[in-house]
């Protein structure tokens, strides 16, 4: 009898400890899970950073309307009145030092990866939202420093 009992608790045992990395296994599968989850946002959010610092366009696409913009040294013109759509800012420096063209608002954050030099013209297509206030800045590259110039409201 007592070989019996004996038997049963280390069986008991047994199948508590065999139990045991089963269990550990489930839950490394499950944390596993999450984590590649998050990865997942992770990289999904990285790669839309990154198509918004896709290559600088040089030429306006055919079917957006087309704003052009002239910075000058830290000075930036260009109508403050825009229709909503795909829109191309023609930005063309005309200062002495190599200046970039940057749009905020309405969820978009936009700039030349590589910011015009004195004398060059380039492209930044964005997706204005009808509603939708947006602020254009210009940052001279040699010192940094990024100045809100104005305020673009599209109908």
């Amino acid at each position: 009898m007592k070989a019996f009992f004996v038997m049963m608790i280390v069986a008991g045992l047994v199948s508590g400890a065999a139990g045991q990395p089963l269990d550990t296994a489930e839950n490394v599968a499950k944390k596993t899970a999450e984590k590649t989850k998050e990865a997942a946002q992770t990289v999904a959010h990285g790669v839309k950073k990154a198509a918004n610092k896709v290559e600088d366009a040089l030429t306006p696409d055919p079917d957006a309307r087309r704003v052009d913009v002239t910075v000058n040294d830290g000075e930036v013109n260009m109508s403050s009145d825009l229709e909503p759509g795909k829109t191309a800012f023609v930005v063309k420096n005309e200062g002495k030092t190599t200046t970039n063209f940057q749009i905020t608002g309405g969820n978009i954050d936009r700039k030349f990866v590589t910011p015009p030099g004195p004398g060059e013209t380039k492209v930044l297509h964005v997706t204005l939202k009808r509603g939708a206030h947006y602020t254009v800045y210009s940052t001279n590259t040699d010192d940094g420093k990024r100045t809100k110039k104005m305020t673009l409201d599209v109908k």
